[in-house]
């Protein structure tokens, strides 16, 4: 005769229930360590070649948790972000710690790696709300992946829980995984973790481990060639300016719209959605020619985006 339940025991019980049955611990860390070590060396590359900072992502602890552990404390200078999918309304759990947020701000700006950089105590500004949300946006699109194995997360996500949201917001409780990225800028070391609750994990990444054998740069030589022969059609666009828009609505036609000083010779040219080369417009005989200057610079476009705004 089985005996019945103790209270707290049947208190878990319920609290499993309602937000997931935990699942076998080995599989759950497995699989995040396969989901990790996917999605590291994109994160890097963001930091990398996007914003254009030496910060070197090192992936640290995976382990199993609950959600409410992942949180920062109340009174935390750090950010937080909770990513809602189609199948989960917390289905990707995110924090920057202070130190990750100093790292990131301050290398974009560029500080001396070498100087210890004393992270922030207070909340943070526009600008380090602006780089946190995009840290934020681009780590929730690298974990979440594409296809029938994808998160399926809702963008573009919420702004970042800060200062005082940080203990007023309510979080659901329940077995997670949880994942850290140390942020390295010479001496400074911050945290950027991201919690997956077990029941999505489990779901959506449940046979990763069977596909991490394969090296990327096997499958990079494999179809290196098909790739390079690939055809994408190019695109040139000359930048007006900014209007508003009750100048944009009394448009007309036959309407002339000035060129603004210098902007033939920052003309941008772009394949599929991404900037490639600043380019000077021109003309050579009878044809409209294009003459490349330069590379694109994102990071030095993101800086003076963040300046001017």
């Amino acid at each position: 005769m089985s005996s019945q339940p103790a209270p707290v025991q049947m208190r878990d019980l319920i609290v499993e229930r309602l937000t997931g049955e935990t699942g076998n611990p080995d599989h759950v860390l497995d699989t995040a360590r396969a989901c990790a070590a996917r999605c590291v060396p994109d994160i890097a590359s963001y930091f990398e070649e996007e914003l254009g900072t030496s910060v070197e992502v090192e992936l640290g602890d995976i382990e199993i948790c609950r959600m409410t552990d992942v949180r920062l404390p109340e009174g935390s200078f750090g950010a937080m972000m909770v990513a809602t999918a189609e199948i989960s309304p917390d289905a990707l759990f995110m924090t920057l710690d202070a130190e990750a947020i100093t790292i990131a701000v301050g290398a974009l700006f560029g500080a001396d790696a070498e100087q210890a950089l004393a992270p922030i105590t207070r909340m943070p500004s526009e600008i380090e709300i602006e780089i946190t949300a995009k840290i934020f946006d681009t780590v929730a699109q690298i974990f979440n992946g594409s296809g029938e194995r994808s998160f399926g997360i809702r963008f573009p996500l919420e702004e970042p829980i800060v200062g005082e949201e940080i203990g007023a917001r309510a979080m659901r409780d329940g077995p997670a995984a949880r994942i850290v990225f140390e942020l390295v800028f010479g001496a400074n070391r911050g945290r950027l973790t991201v919690a997956l609750p077990q029941r999505v994990l489990i779901q959506l990444r449940g046979d990763a481990t069977a596909n991490t054998s394969a090296p990327a740069g096997a499958w990079r030589a494999k179809f290196n060639e098909e790739v390079m022969r690939s055809r994408l059609p190019l695109t040139a666009a000359i930048p007006i300016g900014e209007m508003t828009l009750r100048e944009i609505a009394g448009f007309e036609a036959g309407q002339v719209i000035a060129f603004p000083e210098q902007a033939q010779s920052q003309a941008r040219l772009t394949a599929r959605d991404q900037v490639l080369f600043v380019c000077e417009l021109g003309k050579l005989g009878h044809n409209y020619t294009v003459r490349i200057l330069q590379p694109f610079d994102a990071h030095e476009d993101f800086v003076e985006g963040l300046i001017s705004a």
